[in-house]
């Protein structure tokens, strides 16, 4: 871990508890306290109107709205949102427990043939109503995956839910590829699978009709020549040979690619998602850190990199989970190359650029959604801080301004109909707004987050009973994993 640049100003390093100290507005907030945008840190404040940023400096007095904005000290550090660009967030009820390899595997067409893996994918299907099952909970499937994210600081998810654009997707974090992603547009287009040549050839087309902004497709997973071939065929599986090879393109995963592939993603701005948990899980036996990208090689050629956890089996339950595995990889593999700033770059404005949105998110700037994360901790080495905090040290979330997790002091800022619920995060008590108002009974926004738990353990038992497999998945994994 090098940790690059703090707030300085001869200020106090870890402040106190967060308070208000005027109350105004709740639709606007001043936020007070270190400010990272990432690109830097300094003691200042954020200004938020509506659902927009409106000021970030060392004072916004006098800037519209602050007069009458209700004022934070947030005693804190003041970061964007953080955005998770690879997740299968119906999948994120299970972890470790309901399965894991039974050995390091060469790529990923192999340990899908496992039958415990199978099982939960037979499980996760029942749940969300695939098929011919006799329920659907794939509303409180994504909602559950969402809240996970959302204690953790992560405001924008790419959870590759199905069946697509589901207005309940359209609470807590951003499903930022859907279309109720609150920015107005759905432009990216996710491919978990190889695609097949008309498939490929609709991207280039909506390459050039601008109707996708990011094309986040899964290639080159594994360490072996199949996995590494997945690349090349890239490139012919369109009609026009390359045209996937172009800045709209990210590749999730990319471990087997050296610097043959990398050179050819620089050349064409293509952008990588690096997800190094779930690598070492499932090509290192969880503890060979060579079997994952090559990150220092990939940022050696200038490609932009982001960092996402894949799911919760074997990938990390959360970013601030993936960050410190990425920075222990790191430190252990590639003797402390990379430097806190880089990785939380990685998770905000890098993973914005990855997905077409640094126009929008992933920094604390002017005219940007108030997609907004506070955590406590060192403020005079602001980027380590974010590197070392847990759920328990965030002290607020914002999603397009709205409070939705927050330090119990903070609740009077959140929405007040239909109301909050209180969540213990190993020990520290935290205000957690899950249930909105509703327009309809099918998009079911009004359910609370004990009704959501409720009816996902109730299904997993109610499953188990089937006796459908040898294995039983029950009980929920939990939103928030304690440390020991």
């Amino acid at each position: 871990m090098d940790g690059g640049g703090g707030a300085g100003g001869g200020m106090q390093c870890v402040g106190g508890p967060p308070t208000i100290t005027q109350n105004g507005s709740t639709s606007d907030l001043l936020l007070r306290g270190t400010v990272v945008t990432p690109m830097q840190a300094f003691t200042g404040e954020v200004l938020v109107v509506g659902d927009t940023i409106t000021c970030v400096a060392a004072s916004c007095a006098g800037v519209p709205g602050e007069s009458t904005a209700t004022h934070i000290d947030t005693q804190g550090i003041i970061f964007p949102g953080l955005i998770d660009t690879h997740n299968h967030v119906l999948f994120d009820i299970f972890d470790e427990t309901d399965w894991s390899p039974m050995q390091a595997y060469n790529n990923h067409n192999q340990w899908t043939n496992e039958a415990r893996y199978g099982a939960m994918v037979d499980a996760k299907q029942y749940i969300n109503g695939e098929g011919s099952s006799p329920v659907d909970y794939g509303c409180e499937l994504d909602k559950y995956g969402e809240l996970k994210a959302l204690v953790a600081g992560t405001t924008s998810i790419l959870g590759a839910a199905n069946p697509a654009n589901r207005a309940c997707y359209g609470s807590l974090a951003r499903t930022i590829d859907q279309t109720p992603n609150g920015l107005g547009a759905d432009k990216i287009q996710v491919a978990t699978l190889f695609p097949s040549t008309s498939a490929a050839d609709g991207v280039c087309t909506n390459f050039g009709d601008g109707d996708t902004d990011a094309y986040v497709i899964h290639i080159a997973e594994g360490v072996d020549q199949t996995a590494l071939n997945e690349f090349s065929t890239l490139e012919t599986v369109t009609t026009m040979d390359g045209c996937l090879y172009a800045p709209q393109t990210t590749v999730v995963h990319g471990v087997a690619l050296g610097d043959t592939q990398l050179t050819t993603m620089a050349d064409n701005g293509m952008s990588l998602v690096w997800s190094p948990r779930s690598n070492v899980f499932l090509y290192g036996g969880g503890t060979d850190f060579t079997k994952t990208a090559d990150i220092p090689l990939a940022l050696s050629h200038g490609i932009n990199v982001a960092l996402a956890p894949d799911w919760s089996m074997g990938g990390s339950q959360n970013l601030l989970d993936e960050l410190r595995f990425a920075d222990e990889l790191d430190n252990a593999q590639w003797g402390d190359q990379l430097t806190s700033a880089d990785l939380v770059q990685m998770v905000t404005t890098n993973a914005a650029q990855a997905l077409g949105l640094e126009a929008v998110l992933g920094a604390l700037v002017p005219g940007m959604k108030a997609d907004i994360m506070v955590i406590g901790g060192d403020a005079c080495a602001p980027y380590d801080a974010l590197l070392a905090a847990q759920p328990s040290d965030v002290r607020l979330v914002l999603v397009g301004g709205v409070a939705l997790v927050g330090d119990p002091a903070l609740l009077p800022v959140a929405p007040s109909n239909p109301g909050c619920e209180t969540l213990d995060v190993c020990g520290t008590s935290r205000f957690v707004c899950v249930a909105k108002s509703s327009m309809s009974a099918t998009d079911k926004f009004a359910q609370t987050f004990a009704e959501i738990e409720q009816t996902l353990a109730d299904a997993l038992a109610a499953y188990d009973a089937l006796d459908a497999s040898q294995w039983n998945f029950a009980p929920l994994t939990p939103v928030v994993r304690c440390a020991p």
